[in-house]
Order: C-alpha cells, then structure tokens, then sequence
C-alpha cells in the first residue's frame, strides 16, 4: 500500500532485500535494494543506492542506483546524476543528466507510439 512518503509505489524492494528470479510489477516500483533476473513492469525506478543485475522491460525506467545488463524501455529511460550504468539500453527516448555513468549500447528505435502495425493496401479493382 502506498504511503506519503514514498512518492506513490505501490511496490517496493527495499534497502537490505535482495531478490532473484523473474519479478513483473504492474503498479510502479522503486528498487532500493538488490535485484537480480528477468524484471517486468510498467514504471521502473532503481533508487540510489541499488544494485540491479537484470534484463529490464518497462514502459518507462529511471536509473539512480548501478544497473547492469540489458534494459528495454517503450517510451524512456532517464539516467540520474548517480547512476553507474553499464549495459545496453533500447529506448526511443534516452535522457543523460550531467554526472550520471554510462557504459555500452544504446539502441533507439521509432517510439512505440509511432510504430504502428502494417496496414493492408487497399484492395485493387481487377477489370
């Protein structure tokens, strides 16, 4: 349950928990802790502090903490001042503040907004 104090996650791995497996999140999630798998969701945020070793898959992904790995994010992903990344990162949007660490790929494909399954050509009329 979401409290005051802790900006509105409703899930959280908090500081002193390490965790290992494959984790998916509906609501937003702050890592504070140590993650380590396959991690699924739709809001993810690695506080300062935390230590992620994950393939990674959200919507959109904030990095304070160190990440290592790979990480996935539909519509953005935003490194903080204390980030330490190393790994590759796919993301249509990818914003680097100033201090924050980053080793690897970055891979940056149309937003999934914009991609848009094929539409069928219209049908021809044969004489």
């Amino acid at each position: 349950m979401a409290t005051s104090d802790d900006g509105g996650f409703e899930s959280r791995i908090g500081k002193g928990t390490k965790v290992s497996g494959t984790l998916s999140f509906r609501a937003p999630v702050k890592i504070e802790g140590e993650a380590e798998g396959d991690i699924t969701g739709d809001e993810i945020v690695i506080a300062e502090g935390a230590v992620v070793n994950a393939k990674l898959s959200a919507t959109r992904l904030t990095v304070a903490g160190r990440l290592n790995g790979e990480a996935t994010a539909r519509e953005r992903i935003e490194l903080l001042p204390s980030a330490r990344v190393q790994c590759t990162l796919t993301t249509p949007s990818l914003v680097l503040r100033e201090g924050a660490q980053f080793q690897g790929d970055c891979k940056m494909p149309a937003s999934a907004k914009l991609v848009q399954p094929s539409v069928p050509a219209q049908p021809s009329l044969s004489p």
